[in-house]
């Protein structure tokens, strides 16, 4: 999971509580049973209240959840630079020694297609929980995502065939 997965899931946790509203638990005349926070007149007399404290989270607990979100998304922005080096230092390595580089590179920049598909899927994943209805990203998707251009005018659609260019 990455840190932007981990953050949202406990901001989801975190609020869920502080929305709940009472929960009421009733059998209707089927035998089946329903749980929801309106209970029908008929069944208000055999409805019972669940007690749903078990499921709140403490103020102690809220900010503990958000202080470990913050430690886990430095760590993983840490291992992130730490890779990214580490290539650039390998790659540093093999062109120095007159060897081509595993991942071409052309003005700084990573050529590889499947290298730059890769990099295009995970700033779309990136970006899709921010879209908005009438189209194009909330602001504050740029905090958490980078835009990577779309490849496939460079690099063709994924698994395209080139008998299928030239028709």
């Amino acid at each position: 999971m990455n840190a932007k997965t981990v953050f949202l899931l406990a901001c989801c946790m975190l609020f869920s509580a502080a929305s709940a509203a009472t929960i009421y638990q009733w059998v209707d005349e089927n035998g089946r049973t329903h749980i929801s926070d309106t209970v029908p007149a008929r069944y208000k007399d055999v409805a019972t209240k669940l007690d749903t404290g078990a499921s709140r989270v403490s103020e102690k607990q809220r900010q503990e959840a958000l202080e470990r979100v913050a430690r886990e998304k430095q760590q993983i922005e840490a291992a992130d630079k730490a890779r990214a080096e580490a290539a650039a230092a390998a790659r540093a390595a093999d062109q120095s020694a007159g060897q081509k580089s595993a991942i071409p590179v052309v003005d700084g920049k990573n050529d590889d297609c499947e290298e730059l598909m890769r990099a295009y899927r995970e700033s779309q994943e990136c970006f899709a929980p921010y879209m908005r209805v009438e189209g194009g990203p909330r602001e504050e998707a740029y905090k958490y995502c980078t835009p990577v251009p779309d490849p496939s005018g460079k690099c063709g659609l994924p698994g395209e065939l080139p008998e299928r260019i030239n028709r």
